[in-house]
């Protein structure tokens, strides 16, 4: 096989390859995620993995950015940008790792953190998806 082949084979499977990862990112980023009501929120396996895998991954994390945002503080300071580095390396990791619902995936942590959260309000889930809500300051009779 002479050399000039070899480069045209190879340029032909290159052009191939990034052409069909770029249909393929481009088709998946347009999908739109269909959430099934009944199996929606953590389960068990995610919550044991989370707790035993996730969680300690997370606080280690979270030191690490720690102790990188204190080695960063001298250049940070320099550059006036030790907000920004206190934010990314510090806030962001402890608040993933303290305060994520256990075994949530992120889209699920947003959904409940999205929810209206009022101490006088009970959610009901009657038949996925309606529920009931009922203000507690109210006085509520259950009759079956």
């Amino acid at each position: 096989m002479s050399k000039r082949t070899f480069t045209r084979i190879t340029t032909h499977i290159a052009l191939s390859t990034s052409l069909v990862t770029g249909m393929l990112l481009s088709s998946a980023s347009q999908a739109a995620i269909e959430i099934n009501e009944n199996d929606f929120g953590p389960t068990y396996e995610s919550m044991v993995v989370d707790t035993v895998v996730g969680k300690p991954l997370q606080l280690v994390t979270a030191v690490a950015g720690t102790v990188a945002y204190v080695a960063s503080l001298p250049f940070s300071f320099a550059g006036n940008n030790h907000q920004q580095a206190q934010q990314k390396l510090v806030s962001e990791p402890w608040e993933a790792a303290l305060q994520r619902c256990l075994g949530c995936t992120v889209a699920e942590d947003k959904y409940y953190k999205s929810q209206d959260s009022n101490n006088n309000t009970v959610r009901l889930v009657v038949d996925k998806p309606s529920e009931v809500i009922i203000n507690t300051n109210d006085t509520v009779v259950v009759v079956d």
